[in-house]
């Protein structure tokens, strides 16, 4: 897995994210709203489409990556499926006026992708042989998963802050290891 230039995935998972990331902290009460208040609510659907495709553009193709490199076995069909239901459950909107299912639908279908997601990666650690330094990148995501957890538990439901956790956190975390794998493969 040679990459050219490494430094973009540094810069989407530590600068470019995180920018994205930004406008949910003067727009909303992280604690307390979620981003789906953001698209619907306050009218901003096409921010609320984009951070949903900025934070699950380096899910998917970080992960992919890191298992490509360490040839363990993903079902790529059900991660890509996980990665586009995050998208697809930003698009479905929120509203008093429409029907119980749909909103229902939205929420979801949000919870099933982001623990399939999740899981998936809990597999890949429990499952699969991995070198030591590999072990690094599994307590730092148990730690993303685990404040963002706590971040829903404290407020009762899914809020900004749970959300905003999981879009940085795996996303920064997901970048850094795979730009230390491509400059492990530049020395090769």
């Amino acid at each position: 897995m040679m990459l050219k230039n490494n430094t973009w995935i540094l810069g989407y998972g530590f600068v470019f994210n995180p920018l994205i990331n930004l406008p949910v902290f003067f727009w909303i009460d992280v604690s307390y709203e979620n981003l789906s208040y953001i698209g619907t609510t306050l009218h901003h659907p096409l921010y609320l489409v984009l951070w949903a495709i900025s934070s699950v553009f380096g899910l998917y193709f970080f992960s992919t990556a890191i298992w490509s490199a360490y040839s363990i076995p993903y079902r790529r069909w059900l991660h890509a499926l996980f990665c586009i239901g995050m998208i697809l459950s930003c698009l479905i909107p929120y509203s008093a006026d429409m029907p119980g299912w749909i909103n229902d639908l939205h929420v979801w279908i949000a919870i099933v992708c982001v623990s399939g997601f999740i899981f998936s990666w809990l597999k890949t650690i429990l499952y699969s042989w991995l070198p030591s330094s590999f072990w690094i990148l599994y307590k730092a995501l148990l730690i993303i998963f685990a404040l963002g957890f706590l971040a829903i538990c404290f407020a009762g439901s899914i809020n900004g802050l749970s959300e905003i956790i999981f879009s940085i956190g795996v996303n920064a975390i997901l970048s850094l290891t795979l730009f230390n794998l491509s400059k492990k493969d530049k020395k090769k």
